[in-house]
């Protein structure tokens, strides 16, 4: 055998060697699935979620408002605005709060009524005058093997009718659920609402940490002062559903 076939036949078994590893460390290397990709492409929303100044201020039961707020002044403080700063910790959570829910567009062809229980959250701050349209789906936050968390909005199904001489009212409002395997609701919680009054209105403000533990406040708000109604933490249990704590 001469030096050349030789040669010939060392390149041939070398590159077959190389073939056979490339393929053996593509078999070894995670895939992917379709399905996979899609479930994590689901995941829309991220923790922690909405604003953290709700846990990290004690409020009192009631304060006076503020006749004005310049946020826009570059020499503008939280602290400085009041001998508390109350007020006006409460209108950059109010604000940070209502431009994410703003922000968040929902599909109307996935929609579910809000159970009897956490609609009449609402609907017990006025008399008969509240319309409350359904909520739509916004996005999911997590799944688990028992549960797929799930953020809901209100829609404007009402809008033409608020202010106008029928004199109604609504709230935004955002819906927390959770879902089976089988996409079937298993919960739901009332997050957010705001109804805007002139003369009172009522506000739920929330936060959501890492650990999927809910805060929530409660607020009532007139042309002069600004109160706490209820604060409440809620967790969601291995079976999707919401429990005080």
């Amino acid at each position: 055998m001469n030096f050349f076939l030789v040669t010939i036949l060392l390149i041939c078994a070398f590159t077959v060697s190389c073939e056979k590893n490339d393929l053996k460390q593509a078999t070894n290397e995670p895939i992917v699935s379709l399905n996979e990709e899609k479930k994590n492409t689901e995941i829309v929303l991220k923790l922690p979620l909405s604003e953290k100044k709700i846990i990290e201020c004690n409020f009192p039961k009631e304060w006076n408002n503020l006749e004005e707020i310049d946020d826009t002044n570059p020499d503008f403080s939280i602290e400085k605005i009041s001998k508390k700063g109350y007020d006006s910790i409460f209108y950059f959570i109010e604000k940070n709060i209502d431009d994410f829910y703003n922000s968040l567009n929902y599909n109307k062809k996935q929609a579910i009524d809000v159970s009897k229980n956490e609609a009449e959250i609402l609907l017990k701050l006025y008399d008969s005058s509240v319309v409350l349209d359904s909520v739509y789906y916004v996005g999911t936050i997590t799944k688990t093997p028992n549960y797929t968390l799930k953020l809901y909005k209100n829609g404007d199904k009402y809008k033409s009718m608020l202010g106008s001489e029928n004199e109604k009212s609504s709230f935004n409002y955002l819906c927390l659920t959770t879902f089976n395997n089988q996409d079937v609701l298993i919960d739901s919680k009332i997050i957010y609402y705001n109804n805007y009054d002139d003369i009172q209105s009522y506000k739920r403000f929330f936060y959501i940490d890492e650990n999927f533990k809910i805060y929530l406040s409660d607020f009532i708000v007139n042309e002069l002062n600004t109160g706490i109604l209820n604060k409440t933490n809620i967790e969601i249990d291995e079976k999707g559903f919401f429990n005080k704590k």
